[in-house]
């Protein structure tokens, strides 16, 4: 079986690649690496993202983080042979809709605060130097004017219409200790999508990064589960 992630704000992949050895050989996935130098939202992602799908082949469809919504937007246009929608540690709306505020001042050309002082905000207890410096190589192909675009696009994101639409199954991965989506994301993707399921992972907001043999095996297992799983 082929899958297809979607990755989170680096855009990159660069990140994922235990969780990719973790899901195979039985699940063969590949990441879509979006542009790093340009400010490309959601609406331009769109079809640089269903260029990249799987043809006449079933595949799963897996959105982690930043990439979510995009991943809801193109699993409610059902396209051919996907199995199922894997969100991971996303959204459907804003996961801090007090902030939406800020979204102008996004617009300025600020610089971005230094990882080494982000991560222990982002992260708490899992923060390590190792770790710390796998997202400075992960983020340092981005300017500050993209990250700051993809911030703005997450502050300003509503799919619950495109949710709404997508007929395949659905699974959602969430990080116990996630300081970035908290569990009202969750709960508003559930609403909309009764029928989804659910698995809580011990770790952080990076839980593809931190638990990707437990992630790869839950979403594994949710596969299993599915009507002619001998996919």
């Amino acid at each position: 079986m082929r899958a297809l992630i979607l990755p989170g704000m680096d855009g990159s992949g660069a990140l994922l690649t235990d969780f990719i050895a973790a899901l195979a050989p039985d699940i063969a996935a590949e990441v879509v690496s979006f542009p790093s130098d340009s400010l490309l939202g959601y609406d331009a992602l769109l079809p640089f993202a269903l260029d990249r799908l799987p043809r006449e082949t079933p595949f799963l469809l897996i959105g982690e983080s930043f990439s979510g919504p995009l991943a809801m937007r193109i699993a409610a246009l059902r396209p051919q042979g996907l199995i199922a929608l894997v969100l991971c540690a996303t959204f459907a709306t804003s996961p801090r809709p007090r902030l939406r505020r800020l979204r102008p001042i996004l617009r300025l050309p600020l610089p971005m605060p230094p990882l080494e002082m982000l991560m222990p905000l982002m992260m708490g207890r899992w923060t390590t130097p190792t770790w710390t410096f796998r997202q400075q190589n992960a983020m340092r192909g981005l300017t500050a004017s993209v990250v700051r675009h993809r911030l703005s696009e997450v502050l300003g994101v509503n799919e619950t219409e495109s949710l709404s639409d997508v007929t395949a199954p659905l699974f959602y991965l969430q990080a116990r200790h996630d300081r970035l989506v908290p569990s009202h994301s969750w709960d508003e993707i559930r609403r909309i999508q009764p029928a989804a399921k659910y698995v809580e992972l011990e770790g952080p907001h990076f839980i593809l990064q931190h638990q990707p043999r437990a992630a790869a095996a839950a979403i594994r297992q949710f596969v299993s589960s599915l009507p002619g799983a001998d996919h």
